[in-house]
Order: structure tokens, then sequence, then C-alpha cells
């Protein structure tokens, strides 16, 4: 949260999706950067560049940058983390000026998640 209402505050979102197969990660990403592409015109992108996650078989970091009015310069940091054909997704977004503020409490976050086997097994 911010002090000021109408100011953009860093967030992290978490997600999941189901890949077609396990060797679909690099597809799902180019996909996802179409996408980026799409709704923020003169984006840059950088990555994926593969990343350590513990319990993953394959994980993937992509970093966009883009330039939103008056909120200026944002950062988005996702990292893809698979087992089999279960991915997670996590994404930081932070006004470009908070990163070095809001990046140790967010490295720690990413320390502490963890990949849970399916509910039942």
């Amino acid at each position: 949260m911010t002090a000021t209402p109408n100011t953009i505050g860093a967030n992290v979102a978490l997600g999941q999706d189901i890949l077609k197969a396990e060797d679909a990660l690099a597809g799902y990403i180019e996909a996802q950067v179409k996408l980026i592409e799409g709704h923020l015109p003169g984006a840059k992108i950088a990555g994926p560049q593969p990343v350590a996650f513990a319990g993953a078989e394959e994980a993937s970091l992509l970093f966009v940058r883009h330039t939103r009015g008056n909120a200026g310069d944002m950062l988005h940091a996702q990292t893809y983390v698979r087992v089999g054909l279960w991915l997670g997704i996590v994404t930081l977004t932070t006004p470009e000026l908070q990163l070095m503020t809001v990046r140790p409490a967010y490295d720690a976050f990413m320390k502490g998640l963890q990949i849970l086997p399916p509910q039942g097994s």
C-alpha cells in the first residue's frame, strides 16, 4: 500500500496454469511475450533466462519494462516454475524507482516459497 491513494505500489501476484506437454514451457513464455507486446506497446523485454527454484524441474525468469503515463517506468519480474505439467507463475510489479526498496523483501518472499505436492497425494 502507498501513502498516496493515486500512487502505484509494488505488488506480487501468484498464478498457475497447466502446460500441454512437459517440454512446452519455452512456447508458453513465447506466447506470454506476444501478449505483453500486444498490451504494452514499446515494452522492453529481457529473457527468458533459466533460474534455480527449489523443487522445480524447470524455471525461467522474464523481465518487462514499460512506461505507464504519470506512474513512470514500471518493472515486472515474472518467474515461471514447472513441475510436470503444472506451472507456477510469480510476478513482481513495481515502479522502477521502488525496485531497490522492495527487492530485499521480494527476494526473501521468493526464498520462502515452496512447491507443495497436489492435495490428496
